[in-house]
This record gives C-alpha cells, structure tokens and sequence, in this order.
C-alpha cells in the first residue's frame, strides 16, 4: 500500500515538473498553417480551380461557392476578377468552354494569397492576368503577373501569389488560364496578415 502512494506521489511530481518546465519555457501552439504561411495568417477564403473533362461544357451549379471550373487542355479560358463590396465570393464558377467565370474581392493588398497544383504529376496550369499584346515583338505580356504551377513528385508546397492580380479596385481585371491534359486541381487561400 505505502509503495502505491509513494509510486503515485512521484508520478503526479513528474507530471507537475513537466507541465511547469512546458509554461517556463514558452512552448506556444503549433501553427495549423502549412509552409510557407506564417504563423498568425489566419484563412478568410479558400477556392480551388477544377480541371474539367476536355471539350465538355460545366452544366452543374458552383455548389458552395469555393471552385471554378476550367476545362483540360484549356486555352486561353477566361475568369473574370471584379470588385466587392462584401468579401471573397466565386459569383459564376463556369469557365470552360466559352463562358467566363467571375472571382468578386475585396481589399486584395491586405491579404497574402497562397497557391499550389495537385493531382497528377505533369499536370499544368499557367495564369496570365490582363493580357496585351505586344505587336512589335509578337509576344503577349502578362501585365499584373502570372501563376505558373507544374505537378511535380513528392509533396506540393504553396507558394505566394501576386496581389496585383487579385485587386480589380480600379477596374475588373481578366485572367486567361492555359491548362494541360493532366491538370486537375489546384488550391488557393486567402490569409490575412498576423
């Protein structure tokens, strides 16, 4: 009996000591966030763009509003980006075929915008935002950046996004989207700063 009570005084020390050395030392909370997002960012809004069977027309709903469909081996689709007065919202997620999707933000500059491709490996998606050509070089300029995105091996990372192609506050910008065969998925997040 006494060698039950002294076992269980020196189990309930041990496990003080430990939870006073853990409040010493300042462990703090893991963050959930994935690398590279800081600790602190916190998720306002999360959409993800589905590459959809090549050639065929979305016919279903946008669902809960967090996709945009664009077809495999897209070409050139259009996702329209237009101001809100009411946040981040997927307004037409439609933009196979000849349709144009629409992504409605609000106060882009605050946010970091973060992207990464899944699915198959050698999937590829490629986003230019506000095209022009240039006549006299013959090429076409992405004048507010682009998304370049290839599904490697191994574990898909996010990387950050230009804001500027997320702020339409002075005019709705247009993105043109290029897809491969393989393209499938790929992930956005919209964190605020900490």
């Amino acid at each position: 009996m006494r060698q039950s009570r002294t076992h269980n005084r020196v189990s309930a020390a041990v496990v003080s000591l430990l939870c006073t050395v853990l409040l010493m030392t300042g462990a703090t909370v893991v963050s959930a966030n994935p690398k590279p997002i800081p600790a602190g960012s916190k998720l306002q809004f999360n959409f993800n763009v589905i590459g959809y069977p090549e050639g065929k027309t979305y016919d279903g709903n946008c669902g809960d509003g967090h996709r945009i469909f664009v077809n495999r081996e897209a070409k050139g689709a259009q996702v329209r980006v237009t101001n809100s007065t009411s946040g981040w919202s997927i307004e037409d997620c439609n933009a196979t075929a000849d349709h144009q999707a629409v992504l409605a933000t609000n106060q882009a500059a605050i946010y970091d915008i973060y992207v990464r491709i899944l699915g198959k490996p050698g999937g590829s998606m490629h986003i230019c935002a506000n095209t022009m050509a240039d006549f006299l070089l013959g090429e076409m300029l992405c004048l507010l950046g682009t998304i370049d995105l290839t599904r490697g091996s191994g574990q898909c990372k996010f990387t950050l996004a230009p804001s500027s192609m997320f702020d339409p506050s002075l005019e709705d910008l247009m993105w043109t989207v290029d897809t491969n065969s393989n393209f499938r998925i790929a992930q956005f997040r919209v964190y605020s700063r900490p």
